[in-house]
């Protein structure tokens, strides 16, 4: 009989390993590959001695294992000085300041992480060429690697990556966020005998441009949505064209002497080290005035309707189209919402942008979109005041 022991070892996964380690007062830290700093404490404040293999655990059960390599000149305390550098710097706003700590953190340790940094630094400075390579590579691997297109890897799909496609076929993946797949869908159209892997909530608006699918289908090469841009060619802010490109029509209701704004303000899922994209309900209720408010949202409707705010539980992004299609404005955080309102072509929408904001926004996605950004980081007050400023 074998050892369970052995067994349990032998299958697990084979993580990225330590590329650097150190002793320590209280026992011996590490940088993995990804560029993790892993922490080691002895219990009785006896000296550990460094495995040249660690079991990693999660809630007491193994679930991988690392190689250790003991031998490296990478001081790992300036590696974490840069890198934490090059994030507060891109935060800040001073981007050449951070990518000149990004590339020295790279040079000192080629980390995921720090590769993955770089990559939107990049992005916000407008290299977009450089920028979407590194970030397209990151995605093809761990930690990086998005469930779906993990899955396309596992079907035996093979990535594009600019390669000529005549006579090809390309499976599009819904792998990012909603706004950024609806962003995209101007390009999808481009690819003759592509598909499109979407949910439920986008297809409606989706197949007005590419044909869609629910699940993986076979074909050439898969890409994500997010990354079509660059692999089509796209290599610059200014090559972006604002043109709406989907229809919606609007719903008819009672005429009403008050104008009508439909809202968005919370991000659906927030991620750690996202943007802060979420504007406080109230005061942006109280800055619209006078108007009859609906929301373009289906999350926090107990708070909306607290507040006087009319609510939907839309089915699916068509609905919602329809909805903003009947509104005299739109007002929205960067959420999907202003993808919408900008595809379908509104007429009058505002995007309200935190002081640190996506990179995305360097390029003028939608010509009816009127960008309203934050003064300084956490003033929404000021941001707030100016909404019938830019309504006028």
């Amino acid at each position: 009989m074998r050892d369970l022991g052995i067994f349990v070892e032998e299958t697990l996964e084979e993580m990225d390993p330590v590329i650097s380690c150190q002793e320590t007062e209280y026992g011996w830290r590490g940088l993995t590959q990804h560029g993790e700093v892993l922490e080691v404490r002895s219990e009785n404040g006896h000296k550990i001695t460094i495995p040249t293999e660690i079991i990693v655990a999660r809630r007491g059960q193994a679930v991988g294992k690392r190689r250790v390599v003991q031998e490296s000149t990478i001081d790992i305390d300036r590696y974490l000085f840069y890198f934490n550098a090059a994030v507060d710097l891109y935060k800040e706003g001073r981007l050449n300041e951070a990518l000149e700590m990004a590339d020295m953190g790279y040079r000192i340790a080629e980390t995921a992480r720090g590769k993955y940094n770089r990559a939107f630094i990049l992005l916000a400075l407008g290299k977009w060429e450089e920028g979407f390579s590194e970030y397209w590579q990151c995605e093809l691997s761990k930690p990086f690697l998005r469930p779906l297109v993990e899955r396309a890897f596992l079907a035996g799909l093979r990535p594009w990556r600019g390669e000529p496609i005549t006579g090809k076929r390309v499976l599009l993946l819904h792998s990012h966020g909603f706004g950024d797949t609806i962003m995209n869908l101007r390009y999808a159209r481009l690819l003759r005998g592509s598909k499109l892997v979407v949910p439920l909530e986008l297809w409606r608006i989706a197949e007005q441009c590419v044909e869609v699918v629910l699940d993986l289908a076979d074909a050439d090469y898969f890409c994500p949505m997010m990354h079509l841009p660059y692999l089509i060619g796209i290599r610059s802010p200014s090559q972006v064209s604002g043109r709406p490109y989907i229809k919606a029509s609007s719903v008819e209701w009672k005429e009403t002497s008050r104008r009508r704004v439909g809202i968005g303000w919370s991000v659906g899922r927030p991620s750690d080290g996202d943007y802060p994209r979420a504007v406080p309900l109230e005061p942006l209720v109280a800055a619209l005035g006078d108007v009859e408010i609906h929301s373009v949202q289906v999350q926090d409707v107990q708070e909306a309707n607290r507040l006087g705010v009319i609510t939907y539980q839309y089915k699916d992004f068509m609905d919602c189209a329809q909805v903003m299609m009947s509104m005299d404005e739109i007002v929205t955080a960067d959420t999907a919402a202003v993808h919408l309102a900008g595809a379908i072509g509104h007429p009058k929408v505002t995007c309200l942008l935190s002081h640190w904001a996506s990179w995305r926004w360097l390029a003028r996605w939608y010509d009816n979109v009127r960008l309203l950004r934050q003064p300084s980081p956490g003033d929404w007050d000021s941001a707030l005041r100016e909404i019938g400023h830019a309504s006028s």
